[in-house]
């Protein structure tokens, strides 16, 4: 506390206290519906990402999708659920191109596994034919020192990452929001170019109190996760492995 803040008997709070103070009156909103309420992912820039092409974004960072900041490297997930986009693609010369739509536009989504769309359009083709739809592997996530929940996403080129730290829950044989992790990037060289992946690394246990703020978090949302839409923009749809996820 500084001399100024004992001179007037100011009490410094952390971010959540001051948080509780400023939200004592707030009422719920009683008919918000899914549609109302997006949540922001962490986006990994690409080479190709707006932020980088067309703003001074630098390649590898892993930004809040909404506001634009960097995200924290410690994250705590609470729960893990799957959802399926398919996107338009960018060439019109594509065979799987729908001119009612625009390059990069959001055809459908869905977090139903049993959704016709997912079922018929979701999974490789008797031949090897690649899925029209990109399947998602959605952590819904608290990075340290923030409040606000933010999604993780794994597809394509970082589907691998998911997996991984799906497995890393599994082990800990501790409920998921019991585990801090990092969330990083590294460069991937291959035939098909430069792009960069995400990487996740156990980061220790969080505290009693963060545990339960979590469990509060998981309670009020893990049951609801085929409501939730996370946030993906519209017509920016980076090629399969330059995918900002």
């Amino acid at each position: 506390m500084t001399g100024k803040e004992k001179e007037l008997n100011v009490v410094p709070v952390d971010q959540e206290t001051a948080l509780a103070m400023r939200s004592d009156c707030r009422e719920d909103v009683v008919d918000l519906d899914k549609e109302d309420l997006i949540i922001p992912r962490a986006k990994l820039l690409q080479a190709l990402s707006p932020e980088v092409s067309d703003g001074d974004g630098k390649v590898g960072t892993i930004i809040n999708s909404l506001t634009g900041e960097i995200v924290p490297e410690v994250f705590t997930p609470l729960f893990m659920f799957k959802s399926w986009i398919r996107f338009n693609p960018r060439s019109q010369a594509d065979p799987a191109y729908d001119p009612n739509f625009g390059p990069g536009d959001i055809i459908w989504r869905s977090n139903e596994p049993q959704d016709a769309k997912v079922q018929a359009e979701s999974k490789f083709g008797a031949n090897g034919e690649k899925p029209l739809a990109t399947t998602f592997m959605n952590f819904f996530c608290v990075f340290e020192g923030q409040v606000e929940p933010t999604i993780i996403s794994f597809a394509n080129t970082s589907y691998k990452t998911g997996k991984r730290l799906l497995s890393l829950y599994h082990f800990s044989q501790q409920n998921m929001f019991a585990k801090k992790y990092t969330l990083t990037s590294k460069k991937e060289v291959k035939d098909i170019g430069t792009y960069y992946v995400l990487a996740v690394n156990p980061a220790g246990d969080v505290t009693d109190d963060e545990y339960a703020r979590y469990k509060t978090l998981w309670q009020n949302f893990s049951s609801k996760s085929r409501d939730i839409e996370v946030h993906q923009e519209e017509g920016v749809k980076e090629k399969e492995d330059d995918l900002g996820f």
